[in-house]
């Protein structure tokens, strides 16, 4: 207001000289006389009465605008003593504000120190609660375990009765499968002796077959040559048929000139009696010889039909043949697969018996456990850590149990090694350190519960040992909602933890390697007091770990606000 003031009276003073100025030069102009003064005189008389009016309307127009000013200007005496009086209440309240200072900052130091006692308290509540807690849990975990060992030993129990029952029945099938495998190979042999036979029988029909063939190759022969002289013999027959026709011709005309050729007739005559005992001996030969082909085609003939009965036969003593060829390769086949079966029941029997001596062992092992559980404490848990470490190589694997086996002894487990690895789970821990080709850490549990005075069966899982975070680095973070109540605060903090925790559980960090599960009471007290006094109405909260992340180190996190 006072600036406004100013700059109004100001621009009034600058307004006024420039209308003062006007007024006074046109009043100069005029040549005015006001009381028979001179013009000049008027003139700055009309000035400083027209600054005068001037000032005097904008000051009544001011104060009519803000009338706040004339009653502040009316007020000013009163506020300036009121103002004395305030700066010594000043000086009053400032020497108690400087005693109340002095004790807040002793009360600040006794909350404090109520605050270390509580943050003690708080501590010795929490590892009291831990403890009790911690012996609640051992307690329902050697009853459960009691209860769980007590229903393996029955498991046990049934398995063995099983297992005897179907090693029994195994055995009675190897006992069944033996006989058919006997009687198979009697089968097999009679099959054998029937086939040899039939390949004999085959044997001697290929030779009588062969024997007919040459038969009725000769037989064809001999038919042929028949044929040969038949057709001969006709030949001179009809040669013969014509000579005595022509000479029959030749008869008739020397009987008609029987006078004059009575010697060539009689010449003729002698000449057809012998031509008609030649024809009659043509005659004779080609009966001889048609009947001759006769009886060679009808020998061709029934050596034709004894060369298809011979065919057939040798055809059925083939399919026969190929019948108990088959039928061998069938019993031979048969035979093979009882073999088979024989020797996969012999090895299921074996497996079957290792499987019981094993469950016996068990049985054994989980009686005397039981036993010794309920007379003394447990060396180890089932899923406990028994040792975890670094091995470099397959080749260190030897010293690592050993050194497993040290831990366990000194645990109270007890054997020849106190600590032991199957072979089948050393083989998968070999091959696992091979693919990994590098340092690795290695960390072995218990396998089941084990007492005191016993030895502890382990499973081991390989990890490559590498940086997972470094130091600082953030591993979790989350905004925080300040507004919310303390155990809402609270359970939002717990959230945080949990959820870094395991982000280093999934990354390879064994849950019992980050210590205090994974902050501890008096750092998270002191956050929470930081989150309650910071303003605002969120603030962003990381977890980071205080040195290097590997699977093999012990992690120490702690939490800050981040933003």
């Amino acid at each position: 207001m006072l600036l406004a003031f100013l700059a109004f009276v100001v621009l009034l003073a600058g307004f006024v000289a420039y209308a003062a100025d006007n007024i006074a030069r046109r009043a100069g102009r005029r040549h005015l006389r006001l009381f028979g003064l001179r013009p000049k005189t008027t003139a700055l008389i009309v000035a400083v009465a027209a600054g005068m009016g001037i000032s005097l309307a904008s000051m009544l127009a001011f104060f009519a605008l803000n009338r706040q000013a004339i009653r502040n200007i009316e007020q000013a005496d009163l506020l300036r003593r009121e103002l004395n009086t305030l700066k010594g209440d000043v000086k009053v309240v400032r020497s108690d504000l400087s005693k109340a200072q002095t004790e807040r900052d002793a009360a600040n130091a006794r909350a404090e120190e109520a605050r270390a006692a509580g943050q003690r308290a708080v501590q010795q509540l929490t590892q009291a609660q831990t403890a009790l807690e911690s012996a609640r849990t051992s307690t329902a975990r050697l009853k459960s375990q009691a209860t769980t060992l007590q229903g393996q030993a029955r498991d046990l129990q049934a398995r063995v009765k099983t297992l005897t029952a179907l090693r029994g029945a195994l055995e009675a099938r190897a006992i069944s499968n033996r006989r058919a495998l006997l009687a198979s190979q009697a089968e097999l042999a009679t099959s054998q002796k029937n086939l040899t036979g039939a390949q004999g029988r085959a044997s001697t029909l290929d030779r009588r077959l062969s024997d007919v063939q040459a038969q009725i190759t000769v037989l064809d022969r001999r038919n042929a040559a028949a044929q040969a002289q038949a057709q001969s013999a006709r030949t001179r027959a009809v040669q013969a048929q014509a000579q005595v026709d022509a000479l029959q011709d030749q008869l008739a005309v020397l009987d008609r000139s029987r006078a004059q050729v009575t010697a060539q007739r009689d010449q003729a005559a002698g000449q057809l009696r012998t031509l008609q005992d030649q024809l009659t001996a043509a005659r004779t030969q080609a009966a001889q010889a048609r009947t001759q082909a006769g009886s060679a085609v009808q020998q061709a003939t029934q050596a034709r039909a004894q060369l298809s009965t011979l065919t057939v036969q040798r055809d059925t003593v083939r399919k026969d043949l190929a019948a108990l060829k088959a039928t061998v390769a069938g019993l031979q086949a048969q035979a093979l697969a009882l073999k088979n079966d024989n020797d996969t029941l012999r090895l299921s029997l074996s497996s079957s018996q290792a499987d019981v001596k094993h469950l016996e062992d068990e049985y054994t092992r989980a009686t005397s456990e039981l036993s010794a559980s309920r007379n003394t404490e447990l060396s180890y848990s089932k899923n406990s850590i028994v040792y975890g470490g670094v091995v470099a190589s397959v080749r260190s694997l030897d010293s690592f149990l050993d050194a497993a086996g040290t831990a366990a002894s000194a645990r109270g487990a007890r054997g020849a090694p106190p600590a032991r690895l199957a072979a089948p789970a050393r083989q998968s821990l070999e091959s696992a350190l091979r693919g990994l080709n590098a340092s690795a850490y290695v960390l072995c549990r218990a396998s089941g519960n084990s007492a005191a005075g016993f030895a502890v069966d382990l499973t081991c899982d390989a990890r490559p040992n590498t940086l997972i975070f470094t130091h600082g680095s953030v591993i979790r973070r989350a905004t925080i909602n300040l507004k919310a109540g303390d155990e809402a605060l609270r359970g939002q903090v717990q959230d945080l933890i949990g959820d870094a925790v395991l982000d280093l559980t999934r990354r390879g960090v064994p849950l019992e390697n980050v210590l205090n599960g994974g902050l501890n009471t008096a750092s998270l007290f002191s956050l929470l007091t930081r989150l309650a006094e910071r303003g605002g109405s969120t603030a962003v909260v990381g977890v980071m770990p205080r040195d290097d992340v590997k699977p093999s180190s012990q992690v120490d996190l702690y939490a800050d606000i981040v933003q």
